[in-house]
């Protein structure tokens, strides 16, 4: 197998800061230091066993790669059918594996082994992307090397290649890892920073991804389409409180609903193998059904998700029967985020709590602890063994605005967790780069759902002075700046007038905090220098700053306001915004506005 050593000029910019420290080297003891390449030369081999799964070579030639970057040198891959001298470092369920370590445990799916015997290197995992991740735990932990976006990886350079890991196994407490921001959902950044996302199509050859097929969230009209039904069958959707029936949502105690439904979603299991879950749940934006079974049940059990509950519940039955693996997901958001008295959800079923009016929608800078959700988390982590959580985690009425909340979005994963949380998801800028810290926002996030004990701060900083190398410091000051301002304005943050969606004018986006950040972009943007790639990245994320003067207005910033508009839309083009705020792509619209308020000031 050949070693691929080429790589755009862009993946190396970020590789040379002394200040840089690795955030997630491994506790515990280091093994004895094992020399993998010497100038040139290797000094063992890969080893895959007889018949190697897709993920297994997939592990093998990753590892070959990045090594070889390391080293300059290309490490063999060969099988366990041929002799092979030497020292190794075995790839999967190989036989020396089983002879030298034998490992006892369950990975689950996505965990991994690292061990060393008698002078070789074992990787080795659960049943999807294990293996894939004890490859990427070594070098990202063991040896520090670093995927912060697609474009910029860090690497260490070693004439002599020696590595003495920490021999661990290690098994993540999340199934569903989804920072959900636009620039997480490239297939490759998933795999290599092991998030678990569906909307990252990691390949099924290199272990999947979590995957809802075509049903993901609100599924009642794929499930059931008004236009096919309604007409003469008014009876399977909802009876509004006048008595007339409303195709919005179901009736989901209706048997003919249930079996259709039921149905349907098997179908889809059937024609998508891949599919792991499958979401049945209203349509967006709430509604209940008013008839005598809904009404019934819904007051003897104190809460709208008893009547979500008999159809789900009978769905996750059938599917079961079928596909022991499946889960059903519904949702606990607006109508239905109550818990039912005695209903409860069936083993396969999952509920999908949503941090929104009862939290972050309202408080965005409160930890869910001391809002609304966080008892509503604790009563469905006690009611149910299963609980994903959407989370909400930028101002969706302005994606590039500052928001200091990465402390409390942390704290509220390790909280999730902590209360049988098996999935999160922190919905941010999702619909195109350039949202606020999106880059930093997703590397960290990832990085914390997969282990919730590491330090926020200590990744913070591995980002900054691994992505931004020499322009580090301001950036630094910057966040430092960020995250002050949240802290003095705390009073005025926790319930801001529109809350998450709070105006480009809120006391904590003040002349002082926007000056200070002008200041210390000048400086991170002169010890970038003549580094195009470096440069881009420090205009990239002042873009927050350009965006909230603009939003403020020609009165506001001046003169300099048709040079500063200039700037962010190059900045803006050349980072690939199409979205500024959530709704169809905007950016054109937002540049023309502003551009026609300036001009309506020089008239």
């Amino acid at each position: 197998m050949r070693l691929l050593l080429a790589l755009a000029p862009a993946v190396l910019a970020c590789a040379a800061n002394a200040q840089w420290q690795n955030a997630l080297a491994p506790s515990g003891k280091p093994g004895a230091p094992m020399t993998l390449a010497s100038r040139g030369r290797a000094r063992c081999t890969i080893l895959l066993p007889v018949s190697p799964t897709t993920q297994e070579r997939k592990a093998a030639a990753d590892l070959q790669q990045w090594l070889g970057e390391i080293s300059r040198t290309a490490l063999p891959i060969a099988g366990e059918d041929r002799p092979v001298r030497g020292k190794v470092i075995s790839i999967g369920a190989t036989r020396l594996l089983a002879a030298q370590v034998a490992p006892t445990g369950d990975l689950a799916d996505e965990g991994y082994g690292i061990a060393q015997r008698r002078g070789n290197l074992f990787l080795w995992g659960g049943r999807t992307r294990g293996v894939i991740n004890a490859v990427y735990a070594l070098l990202e932990e063991d040896l520090g090397c670093r995927w912060y976006t697609k474009e910029s990886t860090r690497f260490p350079r070693m004439a002599e290649l020696k590595v003495a890991p920490v021999a661990r196994t290690y098994a993540p407490r999340l199934r569903l890892r989804d920072p959900f921001t636009f620039v997480s959902f490239d297939a490759d950044w998933s795999l290599k920073n092991r998030t678990n996302a569906p909307s990252a199509p990691v390949p099924e050859e290199w272990g999947g991804r979590l995957d809802y097929g075509p049903l993901f969230v609100h599924t009642f009209h794929q499930l059931m389409p008004p236009d096919k039904y309604f007409a003469e069958h008014p009876e399977y959707y909802m009876q509004d409180a006048d008595g007339k029936r409303n195709s919005y949502q179901l009736c989901t105690t209706n048997p003919e609903t249930i079996q259709l439904v039921t149905e349907a979603v098997l179908k889809a299991f059937r024609e998508n193998p891949a599919m792991e879950l499958a979401s049945v749940f209203k349509m967006d934006g709430g509604g209940i059904c008013h008839c005598p079974r809904c009404s019934e049940l819904r007051a003897a059990e104190g809460a709208d998700m008893a009547c979500q509950l008999v159809m789900v519940n009978q769905v996750a039955e059938a599917v079961e029967k079928e596909f022991p693996r499946a889960t059903i997901d519904t949702l606990a958001y607006l109508d239905t985020i109550g818990v039912p008295k005695t209903m409860r959800p069936r083993k396969n079923v999952a509920i999908r709590l949503c941090n929104d009016a009862v939290g972050s929608w309202v408080h965005p800078f409160t930890p869910a602890e001391k809002c609304d959700i966080g008892k509503l988390t604790r009563d469905w982590g006690a009611a149910c063994g299963r609980i994903y959580i959407w989370d909400y985690n930028v101002n969706f009425s302005h994606y590039m605005a500052p928001m200091p909340n990465l402390d409390v979005t942390v704290e509220n994963v390790r909280f999730f967790v902590k209360h049988n949380a098996e999935g999160i998801m922190t919905q941010a800028g999702y619909q195109s780069p350039g949202a606020e810290r999106d880059e930093m926002r997703s590397w960290v996030l990832a990085k914390l759902m997969w282990d919730p004990s590491l330090d926020l701060q200590k990744l913070v900083l591995d980002f900054i002075h691994g992505h931004y190398g020499r322009a580090a410091g301001p950036i630094a000051a910057y966040d430092a700046l960020l995250r002050q301002a949240g802290i003095d304005h705390a009073a005025e943050l926790e319930s801001p007038p529109g809350g998450i969606r709070y105006r480009m004018d809120h006391p904590f986006l003040s002349e002082a905090f926007l000056k200070r950040g002008d200041e210390l972009f000048v400086q991170a943007k002169k010890l970038a220098g003549e580094d195009d790639v470096l440069l881009h990245r420090v205009e990239r994320a002042e873009l927050p700053i350009l965006y909230v003067k603009l939003s403020r207005g020609p009165a506001f910033v001046g003169d300099a306001y048709p040079d500063l508009l200039t700037r962010f839309e190059r900045i803006a083009r050349a980072t690939g915004v199409t979205h500024t705020w959530e709704t169809a792509p905007n950016l054109d619209s937002q540049i023309t506005a502003w551009r026609k308020a300036w001009e309506q000031r020089a008239k």
